[in-house]
C-alpha cells in the first residue's frame, strides 16, 4: 500500500504535508566568485546600491572596494547574458562596467 498524501498537493520526500515540494537538482552551483548567476547578480545590484549611498570623497576606502567588487563580477554578468538584457541606470556603476 502507498502511504496517503495530502489532498491537492504532494508531499517532498522526506518533507513535512505542509510543505511545497522540493527543487531536485536546482542547487545552485559554485561558480566565478563562489556564486551561481542568481548569488553573482544579488551582489552586484547589493554593491551597486551601497556604492550609489557613498559619497566617494567622505568614504574613499569604501567606495573603491565596493567599485572594485563591481568591476570583479564583470566578467561573469557577461558570460552569463546579464548586461545584454538589463540596462544600468547608475553611470559610475555603467562605467565601472564599461557599459
Amino acid at each position: 500500500m502507498y502511504p496517503s498524501q495530502p489532498e491537492g498537493r504532494h508531499a517532498a520526500p522526506g518533507g513535512a504535508a505542509n510543505q511545497p515540494p522540493r527543487m531536485v537538482g536546482l542547487q545552485q552551483k559554485a561558480g566565478a566568485q563562489g556564486a551561481g548567476a542568481p548569488g553573482a547578480l544579488a551582489t552586484f545590484v547589493t554593491y551597486a546600491k551601497a556604492l550609489e549611498s557613498l559619497d566617494k570623497n567622505h568614504f574613499p576606502d569604501e567606495y573603491a572596494t565596493h567599485a572594485d567588487r563591481i568591476k570583479e563580477l564583470k566578467p561573469f554578468l557577461r558570460a552569463h547574458g546579464i548586461l545584454d538584457v538589463m540596462q544600468i541606470k547608475n553611470p559610475e556603476v555603467a562605467a565601472l562596467l564599461g557599459v
